[in-house]
């Protein structure tokens, strides 16, 4: 079903379970076999283009302004295309669009995601030295005015 979802292929994912050679037998055969499957289905939305580059970006949790950016678009116009897709899905929110677009766009748009690996790896943030601000208070004359009634 991911592979299905991100448009990967079982290649792209490593099992992290030992498993008996038993439960493996014919494994890749089989998932093959229902991801063409799987691919077979078309949408029935018709969505153009720039929906599709929108969706995209919704599946990957970006916020309106991030996509705008992403697409060279005024955050407006994402409101606009994002609204149209509400519509065409006949949802409420986003994340019920994202849902429902992965279920009916299956394979149809792939996002790279990250996948996971053998190796271990350890994340240590860099370290920063910030200088410390000088506060330092100064008293600033300011001219003084008239008031008229």
């Amino acid at each position: 079903m991911h592979c299905m979802v991100r448009g990967q292929s079982p290649s792209d994912y490593v099992v992290m379970v030992q498993a008996d050679d038993e439960a493996l037998e014919g494994l890749s055969e089989k998932t093959a076999a229902l991801l063409q499957a799987g691919n077979s289905v078309h949408s029935q939305l018709k969505l153009t283009r720039r929906e599709e580059e929108v969706l995209s970006g919704l599946m990957k949790s970006l916020a309106n302004k991030e996509i705008a950016a992403n697409l060279n678009l005024s955050e407006r116009t994402v409101k606009f295309h994002v609204s149209s897709l509400l519509a065409k899905f006949r949802v409420r929110g986003r994340m019920e669009l994202v849902r429902e677009a992965s279920r009916h766009t299956v394979g149809a748009m792939p996002m790279p995601l990250p996948v996971a690996t053998r190796e271990a790896s350890t994340y240590t943030p860099a370290a920063r030295n910030y200088p410390v601000p000088r506060r330092e208070v100064a008293v600033v004359p300011l001219a003084k005015r008239q008031l008229m009634a």
